[in-house]
């Protein structure tokens, strides 16, 4: 019996990540217990993945795929998909995962495989059947996961942009990133069955998944270290009247006699303080708890700014930033590649389109400005 070797080193790397998978300790708390739940999944998802590739060896071995075998990477290609969704979607909307929704998924994938089964064990016709119904369907589960995190990705976002007043996106492009590598090795196993390919592609394409599952792994333990704002924004308990753009011009349009003098002159002295203290560089703070910090609220927060510093507290917060980078620049013993963390922003190449933006150069081109 000949055996498919590429396979079973694969399976050695995805059991191995699945114990690396065991050791990656999440945060307590309630907010993350949903992450919990899904890194659990996943370790089950390496280990199921992993002996798929030892059957898979088996059966392959140096010959094309047999109708089993297609059947196979279908069914399995169906799970992944689930679970890879679902802990992308976690990563950014916990509450879009329930407990019940995996159950369902899983219910419904398992009797669209034992239907896909039994048509090609009929043989004749039906194996074709079968096999086509399988690539229908995983085509449309494809398609509907892609909805499912397109609309949890827009969602988190303004969340975290209303929550953070800051244009939160590159803060997102790790979840992002994965949710489309997810994607990639989806569409190759759905070419790979559509198109009956043989050993070769399907070598190439173990070793795209593989590659996958490695990038999914760090990317676990980077949210893990890295994303603690994005599930304090997302498992905040904002009122969706708070978030209409409705309340928001009403807000911003509240007469000045609604608001106490008193209290706009204990706001601009707090401001100055704030300023004086350069809490403006601090990226971990959610506009709420600025305003608490500040001894006002979000609403009065946002009425100060549209109508008496005519600006919005992004804008401001921004461009004391920018002051504060180019006088970090003027600093030689400071590395420019460490400017954009010392300032409070978390993504470089965001730092570098703002400064841009504002000075029409970039930090280093300032930085050799100032030198002349």
């Amino acid at each position: 019996m000949e055996f498919n070797f590429l396979d079973i080193f694969a399976s050695a790397v995805v059991f191995t990540l699945a114990i690396v998978l065991t050791f990656v300790k999440m945060p307590d708390g309630e907010h993350w217990r949903a992450i919990r739940r899904m890194n659990k999944l996943l370790i089950i998802c390496y280990i199921v993945m992993g002996i798929s590739n030892i059957v898979t060896a088996i059966l392959m071995g140096n010959d094309s795929p047999s109708p089993i075998m297609m059947v196979s990477i279908l069914v399995v290609s169906m799970y992944q998909a689930m679970l890879f969704t679902a802990t992308c979607v976690v990563f950014i909307y916990p509450k879009k995962i329930s407990v019940s929704w995996l159950i369902i998924n899983a219910v419904v994938i398992a009797i669209i495989s034992v239907g896909i089964v039994t048509l090609v064990c009929m043989k004749g016709n039906f194996v074709e059947v079968g096999i086509w119904t399988g690539i229908i369907v995983y085509a449309a589960e494809l398609a509907y996961y892609c909805r499912l995190f397109s609309n949890s990705y827009k969602n988190s976002l303004r969340k975290l942009e209303e929550n953070f007043d800051e244009d939160m996106r590159d803060s997102l492009r790790l979840v992002k990133n994965s949710f489309i590598g997810a994607l990639a090795v989806g569409i190759c196993a759905l070419m790979f069955v559509i198109f009956r390919l043989g050993i070769i592609c399907y070598n190439t394409f173990t070793c795209i998944y593989v590659v996958y599952y490695v990038y999914l792994v760090i990317s676990v333990i980077n949210y893990r270290i890295e994303s603690g704002y994005i599930i304090k924004a997302i498992a905040s308990d904002e009122k969706v009247s708070d978030k209409s753009p409705d309340n928001e011009n009403i807000e911003a349009e509240l007469p000045p006699l609604a608001i106490n003098p008193d209290a706009e002159t204990q706001l601009s002295d707090a401001l100055d303080k704030w300023v004086k203290e350069k809490q403006y560089v601090r990226n971990d703070q959610t506009v709420e708890e600025i305003a608490t910090e500040l001894g006002t609220t979000h609403t009065m927060l946002k009425w100060y700014f549209t109508n008496r510093m005519h600006t919005t507290f992004r804008t401001w917060r921004q461009n004391l930033r920018l002051m504060e980078a180019k006088r970090l620049l003027s600093d030689e013993n400071i590395p420019t590649s460490a400017i954009h963390k010392l300032i409070g922003v978390a993504d470089k190449s965001n730092f570098h389109k703002l400064f841009r933006k504002q000075e029409g150069m970039t930090p280093q081109e300032y930085r050799d400005k100032l030198k002349h």
